[in-house]
C-alpha cells in the first residue's frame, strides 16, 4: 500500500493487530481492495516471515517504525514509511544531515560544487544524504567518501535491484561507510513513479537540502519542495544566467531559498543546536573526523552541559526513560528532550537501547 493509506489505517486504530482484525470493508475502504485481498490469502505473520527471510538472505536489515534505529527526524514527515530496507547501519550522528541533489547531467561547475560541498560538510561531521543517480548525487556520495564521512543513499527501487548498473561498486562503498535504504518491497523496479515517493526520505532525513542546478520542473526541485513541507531549510546553489541548468536553483532564490557559495552558508543556516556541536569536534564522535570525547564523571553537574541536559543526566535511571516518560518528568517540549539527547548521545554519555530507552554509559 501507499505511505498515505498506511499513514490512514494507523491513525484509525490503535495497534496494528486492531488494523488487521478489522472488517474487510473497513480495511478496503482505508487501504485499497489489494491490499485486503492479499492479507486473506496469506497471514500476516506469514508474509513478516518471509519477508524477514528474504532480506537475511540479501544481507540487508529491516527497521520498522517502532524500532529504536528509525530516524526521529522520518517520524516528523507526513506519511512515514512503515518500514524500511538497509544495507549498512545509521548511526546517532547521521541526524546531522545535509540532502544534496541535483541535475543528472550536470555541468563541470555543477560536479565541482557538489564535490566540493559535500566533502567540506563531511569533514565538519555532516552527513550526505542523497539518490545515488548520476551526476550530483553520486558526485556527491563519492566527495562524501574520499573525505571519510558518512553518507546515505535513499533508492527508489528494491535491494535486489542493481540500479543504476554502474553505481554497483559505489552503492558497496556507501553501504561500508553509512546505509543505503529503500522502502520499496525487496524486488520492486526502478519505476518512474517511484522517485518522487523516495525524494520525501531524502529530505525527511535531512536538516537542510541543497539544490546543485536544476531545470525549471525536476525531481531536485520536488525535494526542494517536499523540504519545505517538512519544515526543513531549502539552499540553492546559482549558477551562470545564460544556463538553462540553473533556472531551477535562480527560481528557488527568488522564492527566499538560502544562497549558498560554500559550506559555511550551509552551516550558518543550520538551526543553533547544530551549530554549536560543529564548533565543538568533541562532540561529534564520526570516525575520522574529530577527536573521541573523553569520559567525564557523572557524580557532578557537567560545566560543559546546559542545565537541561545536567538535569536529562540526572533523570535517567529512575521511572520511565523514554522521550515521552522524559518530557513528562522534566516538563519540557518533546522537540526539546530529543534535541538535548542526540547532544548527550553524541557526547558519549548516554545511548538508547534497542527498546527505545534511553540510559547513561558507564
Amino acid at each position: 500500500m501507499t505511505p498515505e493509506r498506511l499513514n490512514r489505517l494507523t491513525e484509525s486504530f490503535e495497534r496494528p493487530t486492531e488494523a488487521l482484525n478489522a472488517p474487510s470493508d473497513v480495511f478496503a475502504r482505508l487501504c485499497g481492495r489489494k491490499a485486503r485481498e492479499v492479507l486473506d490469502k496469506d497471514s500476516p505473520v506469514d508474509l513478516a516471515a518471509k519477508i524477514r527471510q528474504e532480506a537475511s538472505k540479501l544481507g540487508a536489515g529491516i527497521i520498522t517504525r517502532d524500532s529504536a534505529q528509525y530516524p526521529e527526524s522520518l517520524r516528523e514527515i507526513y506519511a512515514p514509511p512503515g518500514a524500511f530496507f538497509i544495507e549498512g547501519e545509521i548511526l546517532a550522528t547521521d541526524r546531522l544531515a545535509v540532502a544534496i541533489v541535483g541535475m543528472r547531467r550536470p555541468t563541470d561547475y555543477g560536479r565541482r560544487v557538489a564535490r566540493q560541498l559535500a566533502a567540506d560538510l563531511a569533514r565538519k561531521g555532516i552527513t550526505i544524504v542523497s539518490g545515488m543517480a548520476y551526476g550530483i548525487d553520486a558526485e556527491a556520495h563519492k566527495a562524501t567518501l574520499d573525505a571519510g564521512g558518512r553518507t546515505i543513499a535513499v533508492l527508489g527501487c528494491g535491494l535486489t535491484q542493481n540500479y543504476p548498473a554502474e553505481h554497483k561498486e559505489l552503492r558497496r562503498e556507501i553501504a561500508a561507510q553509512g546505509a543505503v535504504i529503500s522502502e520499496f518491497h525487496l524486488r520492486a523496479h526502478p519505476r518512474k513513479e517511484n522517485f518522487p515517493r523516495r525524494n520525501r526520505l531524502i529530505s525527511g532525513l535531512s536538516l537542510a537540502t541543497v539544490v546543485i542546478e536544476a531545470a525549471q520542473r525536476s525531481g531536485a526541485l520536488l525535494t526542494a519542495r517536499l523540504a519545505l513541507e517538512q519544515g526543513r531549510e531549502v539552499m540553492a546553489v546559482p549558477g551562470p544566467v545564460h544556463t538553462q541548468k540553473s533556472t531551477g536553483c535562480h527560481h528557488l532564490l527568488k522564492q527566499g531559498a538560502h544562497l549558498v557559495e560554500n559550506a559555511d552558508d550551509i552551516v550558518d543556516a543550520l538551526p543553533e543546536y547544530v551549530r554549536s556541536m560543529l564548533d565543538n569536534p568533541a562532540q561529534i564522535r564520526v570516525k575520522g573526523l574529530g577527536p573521541e570525547k573523553s569520559e567525564v564523571p557523572k557524580e557532578t553537574p557537567n560545566p560543559n552541559l546546559t542545565e537541561d541536559e545536567n538535569a536529562l543526566l540526572l533523570l535517567l535511571g529512575n521511572g520511565d526513560n523514554t522521550i515521552e516518560g522524559l518530557t513528562q518528568q522534566r516538563g519540557m517540549p518533546a522537540q526539546e528532550v530529543s534535541s538535548a539527547l542526540l547532544r548527550l548521545e553524541l557526547e558519549g554519555l548516554v545511548r538508547q537501547t534497542t527498546s527505545g530507552v534511553y540510559e547513561r554509559v558507564l
